[in-house]
């Protein structure tokens, strides 16, 4: 399998610098690896961005790493490299089933606290389909997020409402959310019912609460590796089982993934949401000769 990883904006010989010990630790152990330039790509320049990969004689399977991409890009991305005979592990449906929320929420639904959405089509200033959604959830504790990312980090002005039935409050956060995440909001909005995890510390910049939370990887449904999910704070031995994780990827409808999973404060374990393996970061001083390890004894 080869490994595509985005090049340094400023030299496209160089790795990205932010993917630099992944780099190193995958060369190490025998990966074979091509750069392409993000930025040729998103300016959409598809053909240039990949000008320093050349086309192989027969099918190659191949894995990008790097940073999220839209939709849109992606596909050119495959495109480009379908072109040289090159094949992405995920496709461009494949790559949405992870990347955009609402593809996977029929999946995991039993398993993750109830969400909806409305596509941005349908937000535009007319807050009436929002107020409709808010009902859903009556007087409970909800998050606002868009189709790939939230605003966690503001917890009180842009992310979470503690009374979905508060329409004012609602408003004025969901209202923070859309124009702080201004021409970069994916898609649309999406409203999830909040559920107390179990507390483990607090964020020493944001003070938003740090939850027993990890990330699992999984390569072809089966599972891969296993990450803490906040860096710098102390877990406890508990891990979780993952036999009804395992059995859900099953489902997932993706061929690299990940699945956020976390511990709520009544001690059920529950999935926070799914991600494209490609984009899902790595913890900088986690077990990253152990992820690359494991994705080469998997490949065989």
């Amino acid at each position: 399998m080869l490994l595509i990883f985005c090049s340094d904006p400023m030299n496209k010989n160089a790795v990205d610098f932010d993917y630099e010990k992944e780099f190193s630790i995958a060369k190490s152990l025998g990966f074979s690896i091509l750069l392409m330039s993000l930025e040729e790509l998103l300016d959409g320049n598809a053909d240039k961005s990949l000008s320093k990969i050349n086309a192989v004689e027969s099918h190659e399977s191949a894995l990008y790493r790097g940073w999220m991409m839209k939709p849109k890009n992606y596909e050119d991305l495959y495109n480009g490299l379908q072109k040289k005979n090159i094949f992405l592990v995920n496709n461009p449906d494949e790559y949405m089933n992870g990347h955009w929320f609402p593809n996977s929420y029929e999946k995991i639904k039993d398993l993750t606290p109830y969400s909806n959405w409305i596509h941005i089509e349908n937000l535009k200033n007319d807050f009436d389909q929002i107020y409709r959604n808010l009902s859903e959830f009556g007087s409970k504790p909800i998050i606002i997020k868009d189709y790939v990312k939230s605003r966690k980090h503001e917890w009180n002005e842009s992310f979470f409402i503690p009374n979905a039935s508060d329409g004012n409050h609602a408003t004025k956060v969901i209202k923070n959310f859309i124009d702080r995440q201004g021409e970069h909001i994916n898609e649309g909005i999406v409203l999830r019912e909040f559920v107390n995890l179990e507390k483990i510390s607090i964020h020493s910049k944001s003070q938003i609460p740090l939850s027993k939370e990890y990330r699992l990887f999984y390569y072809q449904k089966q599972f891969l590796f296993q990450f803490d999910y906040w860096e710098d704070i102390h877990y406890d031995d508990e891990k979780p089982d993952l036999t009804i994780f395992n059995h859900l990827a099953q489902k997932i409808e993706s061929n690299f993934f990940t699945m956020d999973i976390g511990k709520t404060e009544s001690g059920d374990w529950i999935v926070i949401e799914i991600g494209d393996g490609q984009v899902s970061g790595l913890p900088i001083d986690s077990d990253i000769l152990g992820f690359y390890t494991s994705m080469k004894e998997l490949k065989g």
